[in-house]
C-alpha cells in the first residue's frame, strides 16, 4: 500500500469512529432528556 492509501484508510476509519461515537453520544443525550422530562412530568402529577 502506498502512503496515500494508508492515510486515506486511516482517515476513513477515524471518520467512521467519530461518526459512531457522536451517534452514541446523541442517543445517550436523547435518552437523558427523555428521562428528565419523565421525572418532571411525574413530579407535576
Amino acid at each position: 500500500m502506498t502512503t496515500a492509501a494508508i492515510t486515506a484508510t486511516e482517515t476513513a476509519v477515524t471518520t467512521g469512529f467519530a461518526a459512531r461515537l457522536s451517534a452514541i453520544v446523541e442517543t445517550a443525550g436523547m435518552l437523558s432528556i427523555a428521562a428528565v422530562m419523565a421525572l418532571c412530568i411525574n413530579a407535576m402529577l
